[in-house]
């Protein structure tokens, strides 16, 4: 209702199974869940047209289900540049190297910039330890 509502969110629908679509497709097609909000997210990387997510998608948008698509595009060099440089507490000109590397195994996809960074550290970590 909307005196409660209710937020769901479900991370990785690229992977969900049918039977978790129909679930999802029967609540957002309920008229009657006014304080219902649905939020997805799935990789487009890893959908083709044929995909179950694909077909759930095409048909909900072809029944007027109101949806708003948000895209995350990946970040640029210079900025996964600017991210470690500030990171690390080191001028720009001098993690530029590692930036390549960083954004060449990425593709500047934000997630897994931090992921990989992270596990620099870590790796570094424990080689300390």
């Amino acid at each position: 209702t909307t005196s409660q509502p209710l937020i769901l969110f479900l991370d990785d629908l690229q992977w969900a199974d049918e039977l978790s679509l129909r679930l999802i497709s029967a609540l957002v097609r309920d008229t009657e869940n006014s304080g219902f909000l649905f939020i997805g997210s799935y990789r487009v990387s890893d959908i083709g047209p044929s995909d179950l997510l694909s077909t759930l998608l095409y048909e909900l948008e072809s029944t007027k289900v109101q949806m708003t698509n948000i895209s995350v595009p990946s970040i640029s060099k210079e900025d996964v540049n600017k991210l470690i440089s500030d990171t690390v507490d080191m001028p720009q000109r001098l993690t530029k190297s590692l930036s390549d590397i960083v954004y060449q195994k990425t593709s500047g996809n934000a997630l897994l910039v931090v992921q990989f960074l992270q596990s620099l550290w870590d790796e570094e970590i424990g080689r300390a330890h």
